[in-house]
């Protein structure tokens, strides 16, 4: 790498680091001077050699500045401006010292709605959405709760922070103290760390502030904006010295038209301001979709499965890591361009590349892959050009729509898998593979194998050379999280029976399956810490999703340990399956920043779901607990994280505490979000016996979810019209529940929603009252109070199963035939005669029953009120409540 290369890397990475000091330490000196101060006295602390220092620092105090002649601050200049295409021109100023103004979270923007009337009202009055929305708190990034969840207002500021004058001033010095290693544990001498640097402390901290002169919302931290700039200015760079893999070029004409102004009057794009951003296309947006996932992952017997699934799953992440660093290697491009990386996608931003170099690489990962999994899985790549204007936050043509343009490329080539090696040989490809000889089948996937290998414990199973990486994967992964650390070279005993050799050690770098993944690539650190048990991270870390259940030998506990530790509380002999993920998440991200889309945003978005999925997800279960019957149950003794990452997680343990735990990760996700109504979470729960195939279990969570949960939908009468809620459901035993208004009642989420309705309809809405009451004490969750309470009266267990028959008519008490709806009064009198007849006591209704007849009449009054009720709520609470008492 050549050091005006480097310079410009690490010189775009630290551009504005400036804005950081100056308002930790003196708002009235220009950022462009604190920045080249502060590199002058910490250049080899932030691991800048002497040869590049001079230039780093010019390129920092230069970086507002067209009139310098210098090429690479130029391309600065410009990637600045791509990076920041969400500022906005027009008159509005923010009245908050810079020492107070907090990043607003980018959750607050989401807008899927058709009409886009809540982005309307953004437009108009952007400062009223700074003072009441989320913002986070000025803390170096954790992954608890207390650092990456957003506060309401400033007096659960107060409530949580630190009681200093000035967070921005303790963050700098905590920054400052990593900077100077007084631990002497932390050196930043490669890339990787400063970036991890950089995202450890500016993570929260707001690009821009000054809105009178830059008209800009401050929901974009300047870790995104820098880590953008570095990812563009890193494209132009090559551009401009035009190597290998290009399909365009930059030159000094070039540049200077394209630095004459940016295309925007009062946040308005407008071409004729200057018509070359609309003229060169400069970038492309690579796209990888990995596909096979599901089956790959649940092709294992249910005797391995503990032992083998989250290696499986963890294989696929890495395999998506490793894919996207070889690319952004080959193309000789930092981390930085890697703009999302998870849940088998990834999105890379390259400088304009040909459309052979995409065909080449995608066939080489593609032939590897094959190699060992045949057609189990394939990897998609594909490519969408990007003009300069496309950066800008406009409705023309933003960077959300190219997300969008570039997932549709990859969704076509998709349905074409392996097509070339069809092409070169067609009797080849679907040439029967195997002897059939039942000696070499895998005792794990169920695969032939040429040679098996015996593992310590199994008995004479054999298995394959990839079931037994996985298997070892997932050791490895158990002993990671005691150490604390990752390390690509660390060596535990092998798990293979080698009579050889049967002291023999091996290496997560030398696992068959993993082997030529690491031959290809060259990682920068291959030891890194896993975020501490607090949740605070130390340089360089992974923050991976491990999560397992423990005996007291350090064994995984298997399903049938989860299934009799439920038992031991319930007397009920199951496990939970839980797939959950975010509904909408295509229109989150091509449609929910609307015309606020840009590269920064986007950006943003995508890493702080990253961060809730991969990160907050298996902490809370690590430190997490639920209580059932009265006692505090930890979630980490009974579940088993599969995996979590991107927007999805699936988690099998305990079938008492998965249900708990589904309520739990949905409430924290809803805070996360910031209660937006645009943003919400469907899930799927199976129980079942703990022997039951677990591949089918598993095809039983994803019916509840993606056929039940995601179909469900619910009215609500809003303003004297019907407001249509789907999918925001959870799904068990067949019964579709509503979070908000059939599982628990949260007063923050219908304050959220009674304001998004009063701004669609442009007056104040509120939610009936005797809806909510109705809400507040007949929910899933209060249901299952009361029916536990009925039981410790001596209530007899039969009302329960009554209750499930019940639910099941007071269904088809209310029959809608189109906007029109008849009742069946029969079915309403016999339940209050039976609950009479059967729950008497003297000549009332039993005290402890008495909530049933209550809950009746109420919900078919809500019913004929709104035209809309069912009786799920019942139905589950009783059959759960059924479960948890078994054993008498």
């Amino acid at each position: 790498m050549d050091n005006d290369y480097k310079a410009l890397m690490i010189g775009s990475l630290l551009h504005d680091i400036g804005k950081f000091i100056q308002r930790a330490k003196n708002p009235r000196i220009k950022h462009q001077k604190c920045g080249p101060e502060f590199i002058e006295k910490y250049y080899k602390n932030l691991g800048i050699n002497e040869e590049i220092k001079n230039l780093v620092i010019e390129l920092i105090r230069e970086h507002h500045n067209k009139s310098n002649s210098n090429p690479l601050v130029k391309i600065l200049i410009l990637s600045d401006w791509l990076s920041s295409g969400e500022r906005e021109d027009f008159e509005e100023c923010l009245n908050v010292p810079k020492k107070d103004q907090a990043l607003l979270s980018v959750f607050e923007l989401i807008d899927i709605s058709d009409d886009k009337f809540y982005h309307k009202k953004i437009k108009k009055n952007k400062e009223e959405l700074y003072r009441n929305g989320m913002k986070y708190y000025l803390k170096p990034l954790s992954i608890k709760e207390e650092v990456i969840f957003p506060y309401f207002n400033d007096e659960e500021k107060q409530s949580n922070s630190s009681s200093s004058d000035n967070p921005y001033k303790d963050l700098y010095n905590a920054f400052k103290n990593e900077l100077e290693n007084k631990n002497k544990k932390v050196k930043i001498d490669n890339f990787e760390k400063l970036f991890q640097l950089i995202q450890k402390y500016l993570w929260c901290v707001p690009s821009a502030t000054n809105w009178k002169k830059e008209g800009y919302l401050p929901d974009i931290s300047l870790f995104d904006h820098l880590k953008t700039t570095c990812a563009i200015a890193c494209c132009l760079y090559k551009l401009y010295k035009i190597e290998e893999h290009l399909d365009a070029k930059l030159t000094d004409d070039m540049l200077s038209k394209l630095l004459k102004r940016i295309p925007l009057e009062k946040g308005k794009y407008k071409k004729e301001l200057n018509p070359f951003w609309e003229k060169y296309e400069l970038f492309s947006l690579i796209h990888g979709d990995i596909s096979g996932i599901q089956n790959f992952i649940f092709k294992v017997t249910t005797k391995y499965a503990t032992k083998s699934l989250k290696g499986r799953s963890f294989y696929l992440d890495f395999l998506t890591e490793i894919i996207a660093n070889y690319i952004i290697q080959k193309l000789d491009l930092p981390i930085t361009n890697i703009l999302f990386c998870g849940g088998g996608h990834f999105y890379i931003l390259s400088y304009k590349v040909k459309d052979n170099f995409i065909k080449d690489i995608e066939e080489e990962i593609n032939d590897l892959i094959y190699q060992k999994f045949r057609t189990d899985l394939y990897i998609t790549l594909g490519k969408v050009n990007i003009k300069p204007y496309e950066f800008l936050s406009q409705a023309e043509s933003n960077f959300s729509k190219k997300w969008k343009d570039v997932g549709e490329v990859t969704a076509i080539k998709k349905m074409q898998k392996y097509h070339y090696k069809i092409k070169l040989s067609i009797e080849k490809f679907f040439k029967p593979e195997g002897s059939g000889d039942e000696n070499k089948i895998c005792r794990c996937c169920r695969g032939e194998f040429e040679k098996g290998i015996q593992l310590y414990d199994e008995g004479e199973d054999k298995v394959c050379e990839n079931c037994y990486s996985f298997v070892e994967l997932t050791e490895f992964l158990k002993e990671f999280k005691k150490l604390g650390q990752i390390d690509y070279n660390y060596e535990k005993p092998s798990r293979a029976k080698v009579i050889e050799n049967p002291d023999r050690e091996i290496t997560m770098k030398k696992l068959p399956a993993l082997q030529e993944l690491f031959e290809k690539v060259k990682f920068e650190n291959e030891t890194y810490y896993l975020p501490k048990e607090n949740g605070d991270l130390e340089i360089p870390y992974k923050i991976w999703s491990i999560a397992f259940p423990l005996d007291d030998n350090k064994k995984i506990k298997d399903f049938d340990e989860l299934a009799e530790q439920a038992e031991e509380r319930t007397g009920t002999n199951k496990i939970g399956i839980l797939k959950m993920d975010v509904d909408n998440l295509g229109k989150v991200f091509t449609k929910g920043l609307g015309e606020f889309a840009s590269i920064s945003r986007m950006s943003t978005l995508s890493s702080m779901l990253t961060l809730f999925f991969t990160g907050y997800i298996p902490h809370l279960i690590e430190t997490g607990y639920c209580k059932i019957k009265d006692k505090e149950v930890p979630y980490k003794d009974n579940v088993y994280l599969v995996y979590s990452g991107g927007d999805d997680t699936l988690i099998v343990g305990s079938w008492d505490v998965i249900w708990e735990l589904a309520k739990d990760i949905r409430r924290k996700f809803k805070r996360f979000t910031c209660y937006n109504p645009n943003l919400s979470l469907s899930a799927g729960i199976v129980i079942v016996n703990p022997k039951f195939e677990f591949k089918k279990a598993v095809n039983m969570a994803n019916v509840e979810l993606d056929d039940i949960a995601k179909e469900d939908k619910i009215v609500l009468p809003v303003n004297g019209k019907y407001e249509d809620i789907k999918k925001n459901a959870i799904s068990i035993f067949g019964c579709p529940l509503n979070w908000d208004f059939e599982v628990y009642y949260d007063e923050d989420l219908i304050k959220r929603l009674e304001k998004l309705y009063s701004i669609k309809y442009n007056k104040e809405i509120k939610i009936d009252d005797k809806i909510k009451e109705l809400m507040k004490k007949y929910n899933e969750t209060e249901l299952e109070n009361h029916f536990e309470k009925a039981l410790k009266s001596n209530i007899s267990r039969r009302i329960l199963f009554i209750s499930q028959t019940v639910a099941d008519k007071l269904n088809r008490v209310i029959e809608y035939k189109g906007e029109e709806f008849l009742i069946n009064f029969p079915y309403y009198w016999r339940i209050l005669y039976y609950l009479h007849r059967n729950f008497k006591s003297g000549d009332k209704l039993d005290v402890n029953v008495k909530f049933l007849e209550d809950y009746v009449k109420e919900k078919i009054t809500y019913g004929l009120k709104c035209g809309n009720v069912r009786f799920n709520d019942l139905k589950v609470s009783a059959k759960i409540i059924e479960l948890k008492n078994r054993n008498g």
